[in-house]
C-alpha cells in the first residue's frame, strides 16, 4: 500500500516573494515602533526642560526690562520707592535690601558714641 505524504508541498517561487515581503514588514513595522517609541522618550524628556529653559528666558526678559525702566526714573522717585541708583539691579534681580526703620536710624544717631577702654 501506498503511505500518503503529509508534507505541505514545496512553495512556488512567487509565494516564497510574498512571504519575504511579509516578513520584511513585519520587521521594518517593529523597528518603526521601537523609534517612535525612543523617540517619544527623548521628546517626554525635552520638553520639560525646553519649557524651563523658555520660563527662564522670559523671567529676565522681565528683569532686563524692569531694570531699564527704574534706570528712566529721576533720583527723587527712586529715593520715593526706597532704591538708591547704584541698587536697581540688585532690588530687581535679589529684592530691596533690609534697612532700619526711620526710628532706628534716629535712635542710633542720637545714642551717646561707644566708651572707649582706658588703655
Amino acid at each position: 500500500m501506498f503511505e500518503k505524504d503529509n508534507s505541505t508541498p514545496p512553495l512556488s517561487f512567487f509565494e516564497l516573494q510574498r512571504q519575504a515581503r511579509i516578513e520584511r514588514n513585519r520587521m521594518i513595522h517593529a523597528g518603526v515602533r521601537m523609534a517612535v517609541h525612543a523617540i517619544a522618550k527623548w521628546l517626554r524628556m525635552l520638553v520639560p526642560r525646553g519649557k524651563r529653559l523658555a520660563q527662564a528666558w522670559a523671567a529676565e526678559h522681565r528683569r532686563r526690562r524692569d531694570i531699564r525702566e527704574l534706570q528712566r526714573l529721576d533720583d527723587r522717585t527712586l529715593q520715593d520707592i526706597g532704591v538708591r541708583r547704584n541698587e536697581i539691579e540688585s532690588a530687581v534681580r535679589h529684592g530691596l535690601p533690609a534697612r532700619a526703620s526711620w526710628k532706628q536710624r534716629q535712635r542710633h544717631w542720637n545714642s551717646p558714641p561707644p566708651r572707649q577702654r582706658a588703655a
